[in-house]
């Protein structure tokens, strides 16, 4: 994003308003305001990608820790199978509803 706003340069593109004639003051400032607030959505937009992204990246790296976890009790206890799969399950579900819930905040 910083490189589309130094493409805009520091008029966020007025220049261009500029370019059809004469802009008054008051349209200047409705334009930069306009400009300044679709650079903090974009911002914001941002933020909650890279968010959603480290979420998920720490949810698989936690699946991933839980089924090498759950790999070997079942070698050491064969038995408790269906207990290992039982708890490993449940804890996927509960950080897949995490990510789930931080996609749609």
């Amino acid at each position: 994003m910083s490189g589309e706003l130094s493409r805009l340069g520091s008029t966020g593109g007025l220049d261009r308003v500029h370019g059809r004639g004469n802009v008054t003051p008051r349209i200047q400032r409705a334009v930069e305001q306009a400009v300044a607030l679709e650079h903090g959505r974009a911002i914001i937009q941002a933020a909650r990608v890279r968010g959603v992204d480290y979420v998920g990246t720490e949810a698989m790296q936690t699946v991933a820790g839980i089924t090498d976890l759950e790999t070997l009790y079942l070698q050491r206890s064969p038995l408790g199978e269906g207990r290992f799969k039982l708890i490993a399950d449940t804890v996927t579900c509960a950080v897949a509803g995490i990510v789930a819930e931080t996609g749609r905040s």
